[in-house]
């Protein structure tokens, strides 16, 4: 009897032409991280993205479940401040310049209202400079990046280290609530009826649902302005945060306190690796012979 080879692909890619690798599982991941010899404590993460949290975390305890987090969440949070840093240019670009087309004007509108910056019907057709001036400053000072390591800690609060029911359930790693009850998860201590746990279609939504958040709501004003003039210094910017938790201080003490311990500055300058270390593996295959 002949022996028949099948050649089968081993890894999926969605974005073949950007390298970007999205594992269907817990095992392709880690193997991918070890053909690209990527350990969690690294700052410069391969762009290998989970779409859900690995069922695995829940069974790992110390260590391992904490770089199984890391490993999962980190790629998600730059690859959403990549898409943030993007935006802040295309706004800028446009809003910095001296005079606005019709289309320049709806454009900077929708990003406004995006950004709460003005109200819902607000015209912007007859601003003056005053007004541009503002707007600028707005763009400059809200559409930033969030901090890695501020992200990874609050995910890891939030989110008992991505074991909670939530994020099995919904891929909700921070905690957001919906107020429509239908499309949400009930806590199971929950006595309310006016709001449910929110349900995310991937850990991704979870994670751009979080930084809009932190960027336009009033509550998080304070982290803004110590993001923007302490930008290194992730301690101080959990100040900011007083507001995202019912125990309030005692919230912002135990994010600086996760951040200290798991020494998540390390990951303050972490960036998606370039696209040549995953490119590599688009030509690997699996042979299967029967």
């Amino acid at each position: 009897m002949k022996k028949v080879f099948f050649l089968t692909i081993l890894i999926v890619l969605p974005y073949f032409l950007s390298a970007d690798i999205y594992p269907k599982n817990y095992e392709q991941q880690q193997n991918i991280f070890k053909m690209v010899d990527y350990h969690y404590r690294s700052a410069d993460v391969p762009r290998v993205f989970m779409t859900t949290m690995p069922p695995q975390i829940k069974e790992f305890k110390g260590r391992k479940r904490v770089a199984l987090f890391i490993q999962t969440v980190l790629p998600l949070i730059l690859l959403e401040n990549e898409k943030i840093i993007k935006e802040r240019e295309e706004i800028l670009e446009v809003a910095n310049k001296e005079t606005w087309t019709e289309e320049e004007i709806e454009f900077i509108r929708k990003k406004a209202r995006k950004y709460r910056m003005i109200k819902k019907d607000e015209d912007l057709t007859e601003a003056d400079e005053n007004k541009k001036d503002k707007l600028r400053f707005l763009f400059d000072h809200k559409v930033r990046p969030i901090p890695p390591p501020i992200a990874l800690g609050q995910a890891a609060l939030e989110s008992g280290w991505g074991t909670s029911r939530f994020v099995r359930l919904g891929s909700n790693i921070f905690g957001h609530v919906s107020y429509d009850t239908s499309k949400g998860i009930k806590p199971l201590r929950w006595s309310g009826k006016k709001r449910h746990i929110k349900k995310f279609s991937s850990l991704a939504e979870s994670i751009a649902v979080y930084m809009l958040n932190l960027n336009r709501n009033k509550a998080y004003y304070s982290f803004r302005q110590f993001r923007r003039y302490y930008p290194e210094n992730y301690l101080k910017m959990a100040e900011g945060f007083v507001k995202y938790s019912r125990i309030k201080e005692e919230y912002t003490e135990r994010l600086q306190l996760i951040i200290k311990k798991f020494r998540f500055y390390r990951y303050g300058k972490a960036k998606l690796d370039n696209k040549n270390r995953t490119r590599s593996l688009e030509k690997l295959y699996q042979v299967n012979i029967y």
